[in-house]
C-alpha cells in the first residue's frame, strides 16, 4: 500500500491518474462488498465511462423538432441567465444553521448556484452552437471551488465547510450526479482545465470519501446503512456520477456493487403492501431516486441488474397511485405538505415497466424551466427524454386502483368517491417510522382538489425538527392533528404504538373502518377508545367519524378539527369549512353537552386553526360524532 501511494504521488497530478491510483490502493479491501461480485459486474460494464442518454455532439438525437419543443422553456430560462451575474457564495448564509438553527437562507443560496447547470446544459445540447459553454464552464468552476456541496443542516460540526473533510449527503450526491452528467454530455467541448478541476472535485468530495466508507462499512457516510430516503437518494447520485466519469471499469463496478448491496436496506423499510412510512412526500423523493437508479443500472449492465425485479417493489411503485384520494389530492401524513402531488416521472416510469394500463407515459411528460431543489435535474431531464424502461414480466396484469386502497400491514385506508361524488377520505391507524408525527387515527378529507379539513402536514425544518424537541411542536405532536385529547393527555410517540384495526367493511356503497386507539394514550383510567370512519357514496357523499370512549372514572374528553383555511359556526352543532371553492359542512353530535373552542396555531412555519369539540364535564363514557357533507 505504501509503495502504491508513493508511485501515485510521483505521477502527474491530474484527475484521471488520481482515480486510477485510488482504485488500485483500495481494491479488494471492502467490508461488505464481495470482490467476486465486483468482478462480475465489471464484466457487464462498458470499457469507457457512460453517462445517461446521448452526448450533446449527437445532433441527430438532440436537434429533432420534438426535443426542441419540449426544451423550449428551459432554453428560454438559460438565455436569461446569460445576462445575469452568477449567485455568490455566502459564508454568512451557510453558517446560519450552525449559529441559529435556521436552514432556509443557506439552502436557498446553495440551490441558486447549483440551479444554473440545468437550463444551461440542456440549452447547449438542444442548440449545439457553443453559445452557453462559457456560462457552463463558469458554473462548474464556481461549484468546484465553493467550500462544500453539503447542506448546512448536515454539517453541524462544520467539518466539511472548514476542514474539507468531506461527507456525502443528499445535496452532495445530487450535485455530483449533475456535474458528472454535464462532463459526460459535453466532454471535450469543455476546456481541459475545467474538466480536470471538476474531476478532481468529484474525487475529493464524493469518490474518495465513499471508498473509505466502503472499507469501514459505512463510517462517515452513515446513510449506507439507513432504511429511508437518504439511502436511495445518495446511492443514485454517487452511482450516476461514477458511471459517467470514472475511467476504470473495475472502479465503476465497485460503486455499482455498493448500490446493489446497500439499496436493499431502503426496500426492506417498506412493509409488503408497499406503504411509505415516510409519507407521500418522501415516497416522491426517495422512490423517484430509486427509480432513476434502476434505469441507470439497467442501461449500464445491459438490463442484467434490475432493481424492479423484486416483487415487493411493484407494491411500492403502486403506492404512488393508491395513496391518492382524488386526482392530485393526497393526505399530508408525516412530513408532507397539503400541496403534495405524487411524482409524475416516477408514476409514468412505473406505468411503463409494470404495464399498469394508466394513460400517462414518459413521452408526454413536460419538461419545464422549474426545478426541484432536492434533485439532479440535468440527469432527470435526460431520463425523461431518453429513458426506455425495460418492462417486467407482469403478464399484462395491469392494475385497478378502484374505490378504496387498504394498506393492511399498517392500517391505512384511502377511500375514493363514486361516479357522482367529489369527496374522498384517508385515515391512518399506523404506518409510523422516519418522519413520523404523533397521528394515530389522523385523517384528511379531500373535496375536489382541496382539503377543507384534516391533517395539517409538515412544518418548515429547523434545528428543532429532528432534535429531542421534535414532539414539542404542535404541528408534529397530536395536539395539531384531528385526534382526541384524552383526560388532558396527548398521544404517545407514534413509533412506539402498535396499530390495531378492529374491523373493516368495503363495498361500492360505503367503506368503514374501526380503529382501537387506546394504546396511543398513557392514561391509566382509559378502558377503551375506538374511532370509526364511515364513507358513504350515495348522493353527494358523506364521511362520518365517531369516537367512543370508556374510563374507569369520569375524565375529560375532546376531539379536534384541523382547518388550514376558513371556518364559520352555524348554530351550536354545525361548522362550515372551506379553503377556496369547496365548502364542507361538519355536523356535530355528542353523548353529553359540549363546547367549541378555536385556537390559531402558527409555529415552525405551519399555520392552521384547531377547533376543539370539548365535552363540558368529565364523563365515564360517551361519544363524539362528526358527520361531514359537501355543501
Amino acid at each position: 500500500m505504501i509503495a502504491i501511494r508513493m508511485i501515485c504521488r510521483a505521477l502527474p497530478h491530474v484527475a484521471l491518474v488520481i482515480f486510477s491510483c485510488m482504485r488500485i490502493a483500495y481494491a479488494g479491501s471492502y467490508a461488505e462488498l464481495d470482490a467476486d461480485r465486483v468482478a462480475q459486474l465489471s464484466a457487464l460494464l462498458s470499457e469507457a465511462p457512460q453517462g445517461f442518454g446521448p452526448r450533446c455532439t449527437d445532433r441527430a438525437m438532440w436537434s429533432t423538432p420534438a426535443i426542441s419543443e419540449r426544451l423550449a422553456a428551459v432554453k428560454g430560462a438559460a438565455e436569461k441567465l446569460l445576462t445575469q451575474p452568477f449567485p455568490s457564495w455566502s459564508d454568512e448564509a451557510y453558517l446560519e444553521y450552525s449559529s441559529k438553527g435556521a436552514r432556509p437562507n443557506g439552502e436557498r443560496m446553495m440551490n441558486a448556484r447549483k440551479a444554473w447547470l440545468y437550463p444551461l446544459v440542456l440549452a447547449e445540447c438542444v442548440e449545439g452552437k457553443g453559445r452557453f459553454l462559457p456560462a457552463i464552464e463558469h458554473t462548474l468552476i464556481e461549484l468546484d471551488t465553493q467550500p462544500t456541496w453539503t447542506w448546512p443542516a448536515h454539517d453541524a460540526t462544520l467539518r466539511n465547510f472548514r476542514q474539507h473533510n468531506y461527507e456525502v449527503d443528499l445535496l452532495a450526491a445530487d450535485t455530483a450526479h449533475d456535474v458528472a452528467q454535464t462532463l459526460y454530455m459535453l466532454g471535450d467541448q469543455l476546456a481541459p482545465a475545467v474538466q480536470q478541476q471538476t474531476l478532481a472535485a468529484l474525487e475529493a468530495r464524493i469518490f474518495a470519501p465513499l471508498r473509505r466508507s466502503f472499507i469501514n462499512g459505512g463510517k462517515d457516510n452513515w446513510w449506507l446503512q439507513a432504511d429511508h430516503n437518504w439511502n436511495a437518494v445518495c446511492l443514485k447520485g454517487i452511482v450516476g456520477a461514477a458511471l459517467a466519469v470514472l475511467p476504470a471499469r473495475q472502479d465503476r463496478a465497485l460503486f455499482v456493487a455498493a448500490a446493489e448491496h446497500y439499496i436493499r436496506k431502503y426496500v426492506a423499510a417498506f412493509p409488503d403492501d408497499g406503504y411509505s412510512i415516510e409519507g407521500p412526500g418522501y415516497w416522491n423523493y426517495g422512490f423517484s431516486h430509486f427509480t432513476e437508479l434502476r434505469e441507470l443500472l439497467m442501461q449500464a449492465t445491459a438490463a442484467r441488474l434490475d432493481l424492479f425485479a423484486d416483487a415487493k417493489v411493484r407494491n411500492i411503485a403502486l403506492y404512488g397511485f393508491r395513496i391518492e384520494m382524488l386526482p392530485g389530492n393526497v393526505a399530508a401524513f408525516g412530513d408532507a405538505s397539503r400541496n403534495t402531488k405524487m411524482d409524475d416521472f416516477t408514476r409514468d416510469y412505473a406505468n411503463e415497466v409494470f404495464a399498469l394500463g394508466m394513460s400517462a407515459h414518459l413521452a408526454g411528460l413536460p419538461i419545464t424551466a422549474k426545478q426541484a431543489g432536492n434533485a439532479a435535474p440535468v440527469a432527470n431531464a435526460t431520463m425523461i427524454l431518453f429513458a426506455r424502461p425495460v418492462p417486467e414480466n407482469t403478464n399484462g396484469a395491469g392494475v385497478q386502483v378502484g374505490l378504496q386502497s387498504y394498506f393492511d400491514k399498517v392500517g391505512v385506508l384511502v377511500s375514493r368517491p363514486g361516479a357522482d361524488e367529489r369527496m374522498g377520505v384517508s385515515i391512518k391507524a399506523g404506518g409510523n417510522g422516519n418522519h413520523s408525527h404523533n397521528d394515530i387515527g389522523s385523517y384528511a378529507i379531500g373535496l375536489g382538489v382541496e382539503q377543507p379539513t384534516g391533517d395539517a402536514g409538515a412544518t418548515i425544518y429547523s434545528a428543532k425538527t429532528f432534535s429531542k424537541l421534535r414532539y414539542t411542536i404542535k404541528g408534529i405532536n397530536s395536539y395539531g392533528h384531528p385526534v382526541p385529547v384524552v383526560a388532558g393527555e396527548l398521544q404517545r410517540e407514534a413509533t412506539q404504538v402498535k396499530p390495531t384495526v378492529l374491523a373493516t367493511h368495503f363495498s361500492d356503497a360505503l367503506d368503514e373502518i374501526t380503529l382501537d386507539m387506546s394504546s396511543a394514550y398513557s392514561v391509566s383510567s382509559l378502558k377503551s377508545l375506538t374511532r370509526t370512519l364511515r364513507h358513504e357514496r350515495a348522493g353527494y357523499g358523506a364521511v362520518q367519524i365517531e369516537d367512543r370512549f370508556e374510563f374507569s372514572r369520569a375524565e375529560t374528553f375532546e376531539v379536534a378539527l384541523i382547518v388550514g383555511g376558513n371556518w364559520q359556526a352555524h348554530g351550536d352543532d354545525t361548522i362550515e369549512l372551506w379553503q377556496k371553492n369547496e365548502h364542507l359542512m361538519a355536523h356535530i353530535e355528542a353523548s353529553a353537552p359540549y363546547e367549541i373552542a378555536s385556537e390559531k396555531i402558527d409555529e415552525e412555519g405551519l399555520a392552521f386553526t384547531r377547533i376543539a369539540v370539548r365535552l363540558k364535564a368529565p364523563q365515564p363514557s360517551g361519544f363524539v360524532r362528526v358527520r361531514f357533507t359537501p355543501q
